[in-house]
């Protein structure tokens, strides 16, 4: 019997599968990261077309099969296309995906790396907001979540600022924590720290990161 069953969630990549289909990574909240076949998306009628292509964020019906998941239907409502126009912006949702994906597995509640990455793509959108201290926020508290920060480091004095905001990205819930901004000098030394960590507790190559380094 085929097992059905609806998850919230956010298409981390998508590639070609076959000659019609798709093979989508899909961050499925509580069901963690899946690989989800996608039957005829490549298809020009195909009414998956657009629910399986990278940042589609939504309700998704999957079932589960002996050997493989396989998209059913999908509700979107956000698309995120602006990120398909702009170099920088897809340079920086490319790479949130990349860290969601490395962070994530099968099985393990992803809930909170899902609601961060919604909100980052959010605050990315927000021409008021710098994008480089949406990466700065994204990258410490996907570390935070993972269990891993370990804080600011001991042995160098920060700015005041710097220390309000890791503590705020350490503690704060999501609807208080992309509520602030530094100033560039501030921003300088949050991002320092947060390409340290980066380093430090992220061993992969990131594509995304080499083509968002050269803009």
């Amino acid at each position: 019997m085929t097992d059905f069953f609806t998850c919230t969630g956010m298409v981390l990549r998508s590639r070609p599968a076959g000659e019609n289909d798709r093979l989508i990574t899909l961050l499925a909240g509580t069901e963690g990261k899946l690989n989800v076949f996608v039957r005829g998306a490549r298809r020009p009628s195909s009414r998956f077309s657009a629910s399986s292509e990278s940042f589609a964020f939504g309700e998704f019906k999957l079932s589960r099969g002996q050997s493989a998941y396989y998209m059913n239907d999908a509700d979107i409502s956000n698309y995120f296309e602006e990120f398909r126009s702009d170099i920088e912006l897809a340079s920086y949702a490319s790479y949130f995906a990349e860290i969601a994906d490395f962070y994530c597995v099968e099985g393990d509640d992803a809930t909170p790396m899902l609601g961060l990455l919604y909100a980052s793509f959010l605050a990315l959108n927000n021409p008021n907001f710098s994008h480089r201290l949406v990466r700065c926020i994204f990258v410490l508290r996907s570390i935070v979540i993972n269990g891993e920060f370990p804080g600011l480091p001991a042995c160098r004095v920060f700015n005041e600022a710097v220390v309000a905001a890791a503590e705020r990205i350490q503690n704060a819930d999501l609807k208080n924590l992309f509520s602030f901004k530094l100033t560039e000098n501030a921003e300088d030394e949050l991002f320092r720290l947060t390409t340290d960590y980066e380093k430090r507790f992220m061993d992969r190559h990131f594509k995304s990161l080499e083509v968002l380094d050269s803009l």
